[in-house]
């Protein structure tokens, strides 16, 4: 069965889910303790118990419309988080839109509405801190409950740790806002993605034999990952090439006031204006600096990328599949 995405009932009832397992949640960085949950909803139809898995999610997040605290800068937009979601065993992805109506839903409403009506489900898996409806009022423990009331078991899944540490959003976040990659992709359980739309820079790499890709990220709440210098990998048309990656303001070539992303593709010259990459960070090679002259920016560029192939050929890439 081919993964199935949604961004309307209309286009939900087309799919016809029927006799499905259900998940929910804004799952921002589709992180080690989503994938438990996941996981664990694939379990279950990979039992029997169901004959599809799907996952409901939001766009945009939730605290955009709720303003219940601070929005946090998000791990990864609805595009990200779909690519992420194709490379698991669920079976396809219900985006439901958060709105001012969505979000004063009761929840036992929320659960007939979505649920069982429209997905016709037999059994849910949330998170441990799994809530849903208006004002958060359906609780793990409520929504249990109502699963007993209306005959469909519910599974909740315990926070996963790592190293001691609980797995979250909040703490991956952090982590990497402290330009702490390797550990936040540790986290993750894979690489930190960007994905976006090349589009015409100054042609400045080109000048001197680093031609770039610089990528345009349309949601502003993206989390960009620390200025800096990353080796990564870049995912186009279904191919997977070595790269580099510098984020910031590339202060020898130009005196731009905005940081930028930019990647250098290793032995690639294809024209991708407008085409859509994805980008994997592996690791941090080094921070932004100003170099004296533009010979000595080349000769740095030229360690970073024989240093970016020494650790892009000792890491696997079978989480992209």
């Amino acid at each position: 069965m081919p993964f199935a995405v949604a961004r309307s009932l209309e286009e939900l009832t087309s799919h016809a889910p029927s006799r499905t397992g259900v998940t929910i949640g804004v799952f921002d960085g589709v992180h080690r303790g989503h994938r438990a949950i996941l996981d664990a909803l694939v379990a279950r139809r990979n039992a029997g118990a169901v004959d599809s898995a799907w996952v409901v999610t939001f766009d945009p997040h939730p605290l955009t419309v709720t303003k219940s605290r601070e929005t946090p800068q998000i791990l990864t937009t609805i595009d990200e988080r779909l690519e992420l979601f194709s490379r698991t065993a669920v079976d396809g992805v219900f985006v439901l839109p958060f709105n001012d109506t969505t979000r004063h839903i009761e929840y036992r409403d929320f659960i007939q509405r979505y649920f069982l009506d429209a997905m016709d489900m037999r059994e849910l898996v949330i998170g441990y801190d799994c809530h849903i409806g208006y004002r958060r009022e359906g609780t793990p423990e409520r929504v249990a409950a109502e699963g007993v009331l209306r005959g469909f078991p519910v599974t909740i899944v315990p926070p996963v740790r790592l190293d001691a540490e609980v797995v979250s959003s909040t703490t991956i976040r952090k982590t990497l806002a402290a330009a702490n990659i390797e550990r936040a992709n540790q986290l993750l359980g894979h690489p930190y993605l960007l994905r976006g739309k090349v589009v015409h820079g100054q042609g400045r790499g080109r000048d001197i034999g680093f031609p770039t890709a610089n990528l345009e990220i349309a949601d502003p709440a993206k989390l960009w990952p620390p200025t800096g210098v990353y080796a990564v990998r870049v995912g186009w048309r279904g191919w997977i090439y070595d790269g580099m990656m510098n984020v910031g303001r590339a202060p020898t070539m130009k005196r731009g006031h905005e940081d930028e992303i930019e990647v250098h593709i290793l032995d690639f010259d294809n024209h991708i204006y407008g085409d859509e990459i994805s980008v994997w960070c592996e690791a941090h090679l080094r921070s932004e600096q100003k170099f004296p002259t533009v010979t000595a920016l080349i000769e740095q560029l030229n360690r970073d990328r024989q240093r970016a192939r020494g650790i892009l050929s000792r890491d696997p890439v079978d989480f992209r599949g």
